[in-house]
C-alpha cells in the first residue's frame, strides 16, 4: 500500500476469469507477496463468469467485483464475447474490466477498447510484469474506495 493511506476492512473484490491455472496461480502470489488488500475470485470459462455476475449456480453467494480480469482466449464464451455481454448489461456494464491476456494482436486490441475494457494487458511472464499489473489494480482500488466513502 502506498505510504500514508490507511483503509482498514476494505477489499479490492477481483473476478479473474483465467482457464490457465498457472497464470491464476502467479496472480494470487503476486497479490499476496505485495500485500494487497483484495479478494480474488478464479472462474476458468466464460459461462462461469456470467453465472458468478449473477449469482447463479454455485455462486449463489458470490459478492459483486469490484474488477474484472478478463482473459480473451476462454473455452465456450470467448473473452470479447463476455466483455460485449458484460457492456450491454445495466447491472455490470460500470465495472471496470482489465483484459489480462497472452493476445498481441492489433485486432484483440481494437475489439477490447471498441467494448471499452479499461485497460488491455499483455499477460506478464515475469514477477515485475505482475507488479505493473498489481499497481494498476491499486489505482483502480483507490478510485472504487473513494466513490464508496461516505
Amino acid at each position: 500500500m502506498a505510504p500514508g493511506i490507511k483503509i482498514v476492512g476494505r477489499f479490492l473484490e477481483i473476478l479473474q476469469v483465467e482457464d490457465n491455472d498457472g497464470d491464476a496461480r502467479l496472480l494470487k502470489q503476486a497479490l499476496k507477496k505485495a500485500g494487497f488488500p483484495s479478494r480474488l475470485n478464479s472462474v476458468s470459462t466464460g459461462e462461469a463468469a456470467l453465472d458468478f455476475l449473477n449469482k447463479k449456480n454455485i455462486y449463489s453467494a458470490a459478492t459483486r467485483p469490484d474488477v474484472i480480469l478478463l482473459d480473451l482466449k476462454l473455452p465456450g464464451k470467448d473473452g470479447l464475447t463476455l466483455l460485449n455481454e458484460i457492456r450491454q448489461s445495466p447491472d455490470f456494464k460500470n465495472i471496470p474490466v482489465i483484459v489480462l491476456t497472452s493476445s498481441e494482436s492489433d485486432l484483440d486490441q481494437d475489439w477490447a477498447a471498441r467494448l471499452n475494457a479499461n485497460h488491455y494487458l499483455v499477460k506478464p511472464f515475469d514477477f515485475e510484469g505482475f507488479a505493473e499489473l498489481i499497481k494498476i489494480l491499486r489505482e483502480q482500488w483507490m478510485k472504487t474506495f473513494r466513490k464508496r466513502r461516505p
